[in-house]
Formats: structure tokens, sequence, C-alpha cells
């Protein structure tokens, strides 16, 4: 009988990275979040013609195309006669800061290994299949984890970054993600190539953010200490935007998200960070429809999508339909 693979997962949020080209010790490296939207559904059955059949938007197409060639290089002897209908039903936005690219080629990973009932594969060796991990390791390890998490960087090129802390987010800390309409993250190789351009990152500052991330933020996270988590979320984000400052033209790549936090930060809220190369400005608060509102007076709501969402403190969800 046939089969019907859904794999259902969540966003990751990537608050920057703790090490950039040292000279000793760990690259890269970093903490982040899983949150519950933006949403991905994957639907994947076996194709009756020797061609894939691919739904979805036309860089999700692309993706979830290189996803299946890397597969089949990967294990041919599995994956190079089989053929599949892959229908992409809900999408995370592409270069918001959301690592779309990785949710979408591990659930492509993770979907074709449970129809060839291959029920055992980690997230490391998902990720391997698609070659994903080359700098963050965070959406691999939220992709089967979920909730908060820290990675302690790559010794080599080849490896991918090891998970150090994961820790459940607690679930009355809401978080609300405001994203600039019109305007796009860095990705790929122009990424690669801002990185290449920044230089090796300050020892001190490794050790600045290595100390905020294990010595406040996780330690808040499981503890449940508000005050103590945003505050250091704040600073940990400042630091990360100063560096990465002459790559994306500010602590913030919109400038209009600075002045947003600056604005959110004189009414006494705390908890904000661009993730990743942005532009999405994410925000932990307990009061969110407060916060929400603050952020439309201003006016943001005119050219911003806001979203609220709630942690993810579980890996993607696998349902498995006979059709």
């Amino acid at each position: 009988m046939a089969r019907e693979v859904i794999i259902t997962t969540g966003s990751r949020l990537h608050w920057g990275l703790l090490a950039l080209a040292p000279q000793v010790g760990r690259e890269f490296g970093g903490i982040g979040l899983m949150v519950e939207e933006p949403q991905l559904q994957l639907s994947v059955t076996r194709s009756t013609d020797t061609v894939d059949h691919v739904t979805g938007s036309p860089g999700s197409i692309a993706k979830i195309r290189e996803a299946l060639s890397a597969i089949r290089t990967a294990r041919p002897d599995w994956y190079s006669n089989r053929f599949y209908k892959l229908e992409l039903r809900a999408e995370i936005p592409r270069h918001c800061g959301f690592g779309s690219g990785t949710q979408l080629s591990l659930a492509v990973a993770q979907a074709l290994a449970s129809q060839a009932d291959e029920s055992s594969l980690t997230s490391v060796e998902l990720a391997a299949r698609v070659q994903r991990g080359a700098r963050s390791a965070l959406g691999i390890h939220g992709f089967t984890a979920g909730g908060f998490l820290v990675e302690g960087g790559k010794q080599s090129s080849d490896e991918i970054s090891p998970l150090v802390v994961r820790s459940d987010f607690p679930e009355d800390w809401q978080i609300l993600l405001i994203t600039p309409a019109n305007r796009a993250g860095i990705s790929g190789y122009v990424e690669a190539d801002a990185i290449q351009q920044l230089g090796p990152m300050p020892t001190a500052t490794t050790e600045k953010l290595c100390r905020l991330a294990l010595m406040q933020l996780a330690p808040a996270v499981q503890t449940r200490n508000f005050e103590e988590f945003t505050t250091g979320l704040t600073e940990f984000g400042h630091i990360v935007g100063e560096f990465f400052e002459p790559a994306q033209g500010g602590i913030f790549a919109d400038p209009r998200m600075a002045e947003l936090e600056k604005k959110l930060l004189s009414h006494g809220i705390r908890g904000m960070a661009q993730t990743s190369w942005g532009p999405t400005l994410s925000l932990i608060c307990q009061d969110v429809e407060m916060v929400t509102s603050l952020v439309t007076k201003y006016g943001y709501g005119e050219f911003c999508e806001i979203r609220a969402t709630r942690p993810l403190n579980e890996g993607a969800g696998i349902q498995i339909k006979q059709i």
C-alpha cells in the first residue's frame, strides 16, 4: 500500500555566532531558538512516473530539487531509481532570518528516509545527505530537538557543529517577529563573501559572547529568569551586531529596526535581537499584545509583517498515512 509522509516543522531564530576565523579553537558556534511560526509543511508520496513532481514557490522548488539531487548522490543505492511527488503546503519565508533552507532540505531528507523505512537517522546524518551545516548547525539540531540551543562550533570544515546546550524554552515567554517588507537578508555565496571580508572576530568579543551564552542566557532559560534572559539577549545582539556592522551597514541590517529598538528600549522593553542576517527583529516578551500595540502605534505595521509566535520545544512532526 502506498504511503504519504507529512513533515511539519517551525522556524529557527539565530541570534549570532560566537567566533569567526579564530587563531585557535572552534569557529562559528552560536545560540538560537526554534519557534512554531512561520511553519513549513511538506507532503511526499512515491511517484509512478520516472520523474519527480514538485509543488511550491519557485525558490522552494529549486531548493527541493537541490536536496533530491544531493540525497541521490549520497545514497544512489536507495534513491537513484525512486521518484516522488513533493507538495509544499506551508512555506517559511526565504532570506528573512528563519533558516528556511535548512528546514526545507531536512524535511525532504526526513520524508524520503521515512518513505524508505530508514527510521533511525539523526539530524546530523540527514544534514550530511543534503549538504547543510557549512557554518551554523542550530537549525539542524533544532529540526529534531526543538527548544533553546547553543552549538559549540566547528574544528574542521566538514564537521557539523555539535550541540552543547538544549533546553525547553519557557512556554509563557512569547516571541514577536518583525520583518520589514521588500528587504531580504543575505545568504549563500553573498553571505560567505561578507564573512570572509569581515576578518577574524576579536578574542575578547568571543569571550564576551560565550560568557553571555553559557553563564547568563542558558541558565536564565533553565531557571525561567525572564529579566536575566532579556537583558542578556539585548547585550548579545548588540555585541554581535557591532562586529557585523561593516557587512550589514549597522547593528541591524535594516536601520528602521534600529530605530524601533531604541523606541522600545525607552519603554523598558528588552529582549531584542536580529535573527541571522535579518532583516527580522525578534523580541522575547511576556505581554505580546502590549508590545504589538506599541510597534503598530509607531507605524511599523505599515511596512512590516508582525508575527506573534511561541517556542517550539519539540522536533519536526512526522505523520505517515496509508493511501
